[in-house]
């Protein structure tokens, strides 16, 4: 993994790279160096071979980097991070983070630039291009549980939909509980695992997937990506990734102390579905149908729904159920 931060370090120059400059770099034959080339684009690496020139990256592409993320960590907060890691391949990083130690009231920052078997919600693949997107997890200890991990959740996706929005004017909802959308495509995904006892600390890992410059891979089914490329925007993946941290880390070690109460009005100021119809649930004896009426204090979902001529609000706090516009 070393010599892959080197030779990716090499081809984040400016121009071409000679495979004569990476294998005196990496003492090694210039064959050596096309099999390690080749492992490297085998994981998504966007490059192209030209004989007689060299290796080069695709235009646009900013390869993440552990030290720059560190050092454009907004200040107030750079004391909250205890680590950022930048890998080239995982199975996921919110796996990653829970196998290791978790710290109480720091946040350690794992971001890999591709993922052999990401997760979304609901046991649900999260499906990302390498070398493209934002895959980014982060854990935190709490030295109590929180009193909503619900809540939670909707914070992490309220304090990423707000900087979005502030930094690129992208014009992002939140559909509950923790979809990023845009005209209604999606633009990122939250998931959060928690571990621990019940009446001891609680240990949370965070994870965001956020499409920057993400291919089209819809399908039959009709579901709709969205990238902040295809909104006219093109930032360095590396300020990005430093600003995301920054927010969550902070929205983080207030969460502890505040919950996610002062952060109720906020929430349902750009809730995607607000008095819109909805169905709740997918098994059609089960589901519920009614008009989103928005989150409470603990982020539950309150649902009007309509029984024989007479209005009730339905809340759910179950965060693993299915939720769609009817």
């Amino acid at each position: 993994m070393q010599e892959a931060s080197k030779i990716i370090e090499f081809l984040n120059r400016p121009g071409p790279t000679s495979g004569a400059e990476l294998g005196e770099v990496l003492g090694v034959t210039r064959m050596a160096v096309q099999k390690r080339i080749q492992a490297l684009v085998d994981l998504g690496l966007p490059l192209t071979a030209s004989r007689g020139v060299g290796y080069t990256l695709d235009s646009g592409v900013s390869l993440l980097e552990a030290k720059r993320i560190r050092q454009k960590l907004i200040p107030a907060v750079a004391d909250l991070v205890d680590s950022v890691n930048v890998l080239q391949s995982v199975e996921s990083t919110n796996s990653h983070l829970l196998s290791q130690p978790i710290m109480n009231g720091k946040a350690k920052v794992c971001l890999s630039e591709s993922q052999s078997a990401g997760r979304g919600r609901r046991g649900n693949d999260w499906q990302s291009a390498p070398y493209r997107n934002i895959m980014l997890s982060i854990s935190w200890g709490f030295d109590h549980w929180p009193s909503t991990i619900t809540g939670l959740g909707l914070a992490v996706g309220l304090v990423v939909a707000e900087y979005l929005n502030l930094q690129y004017e992208a014009g992002v909802t939140i559909k509950w509980p923790n979809d990023l959308l845009v005209g209604g495509g999606k633009l990122a995904g939250i998931l959060v695992d928690v571990a621990g006892e019940s009446t001891g600390t609680c240990n949370v890992v965070v994870g965001l997937g956020l499409n920057v410059h993400q291919p089209d891979w819809s399908d039959e089914s009709g579901y709709q990506w969205r990238d902040l490329n295809g909104l006219g925007v093109q930032p360095d993946r590396n300020d990005l990734a430093a600003d995301l941290v920054s927010v969550i880390s902070a929205m983080l070690s207030e969460f502890s102390n505040s919950g996610f109460l002062p952060l109720t009005t906020r929430w349902n100021a750009l809730s995607s579905y607000a008095n819109r119809r909805i169905k709740v649930g997918a098994d059609e004896a089960s589901s519920i149908i009614g008009y989103m009426s928005g989150v409470d204090e603990t982020g539950a979902l309150l649902v009007e729904v309509s029984t024989h001529g007479e209005s009730e609000i339905v809340r759910i706090d179950d965060s693993s159920v299915s939720v769609r516009l009817v």
